[in-house]
């Protein structure tokens, strides 16, 4: 127990280093970019730390990759490494290991919701200054992504809102809709006339048309971004529990390849495992975050399969 102890203690040593020492980096660089702007002292600060946290929470890898460095240095600088690896053997390490790894992987997999929730609250921050709010509504049907964006949106007057809708099929605009006359009606929205475009034409009309929002939720809702599709909750999402798994096994192996009998020796360079493991967080990005539409899931499971060989060849070794 006072070995986990002695590695836990460490760890949140290692880690806290690396996230106060990223986090002022990231906001002295957001505050110098957000020094040009024509806001109020305040507005800007409180942009910059939204502005560092973003960025944090964009890249759990390398942060996660980071505080494993310095984990291992602190660990090293006194040989504890060699102690640690003399009385505990892989089983033991793979259990201390389990709780980090579960935590950063949810995390990661979670980071885009978390990022558009600090995105949202930027937006509030930059209405204000300026005056102006903006409602998102999106809507996901199998293939089919609508977006209704509602700029300057304000519940007193809808003399100054537009209405812009875009349906996207394939990543492509198959048609959008445009109306800065609109007017509310016993809780609906409605275009007093509409621009469309559609099929590379685009035509006016001069009739009224009811858009399809809920005109009461929309006062409501907080946020300045809102997913409205309908989800059931019996649908197992298999990218996503792939993602997962990528992920566990990931960080798994960040933990196993700095803890490799090699790297006991205090002579040993860390360049290699460093390079190696910039590489997979290269090569994850590439793999969960392109717009292929051809084998894009075989090619995500064989990522996590690949990470496992990895992992198995590095227990194997041990």
């Amino acid at each position: 127990m006072k070995l986990i102890k002695l590695l836990y203690i460490k760890y949140c040593i290692s880690f806290s280093i690396c996230m106060i020492s990223s986090f002022v980096i990231f906001f002295i660089f957001s505050l110098l970019g957000n020094l040009n702007e024509d806001y109020l002292f305040t507005t800007i600060v409180n942009l910059s730390l939204l502005n560092s946290i973003q960025i944090l929470v964009y890249v759990p890898s390398f942060v996660f990759l980071i505080s494993v460095i310095l984990f291992t240095i602190f660990l090293r600088s006194k040989n504890e490494i060699f102690i640690i690896k003399s009385y505990m053997n892989m089983k033991k390490l793979l259990i201390f290991f389990l709780p980090l790894v579960i935590i950063f992987s949810i995390f990661e997999i979670n980071k885009k919701d978390i990022g558009v929730f600090l995105e949202n609250n930027k937006a509030k921050l930059n209405d204000e200054y300026h005056g102006s709010f903006a409602k998102i509504l999106i809507k996901e049907e199998n293939d089919t992504k609508t977006y209704t964006v509602l700029k300057n949106f304000s519940i007193e007057s809808l003399e100054s809102t537009e209405f812009r809708e875009y349906k996207i099929i394939n990543n492509k605009i198959h048609e959008a809709q445009f109306s800065n006359d609109l007017l509310s009606l016993n809780n609906t929205l409605i275009a007093k006339n509409y621009i469309r475009y559609t099929k590379d034409l685009i035509r006016e009309f001069e009739i009224q048309k009811i858009i399809n929002i809920n005109f009461s939720d929309l006062i409501n809702q907080n946020s300045i971004v809102k997913d409205i599709s309908v989800k059931s909750n019996f649908v197992v999402n298999i990218k996503l529990v792939n993602l997962l798994i990528f992920f566990i096994l990931f960080f798994y192996y960040v933990f196993l390849i700095f803890s490799d009998k090699k790297i006991v020796n205090i002579k040993e360079n860390l360049l290699s495992p460093i390079f190696i493991c910039i590489i997979l967080i290269l090569y994850s990005f590439f793999i969960f975050n392109n717009s292929l539409s051809i084998f894009k899931q075989e090619f995500e499971l064989l990522a996590s399969m690949i990470i496992g060989m990895a992992i198995l060849r590095l227990v194997l070794n041990e």
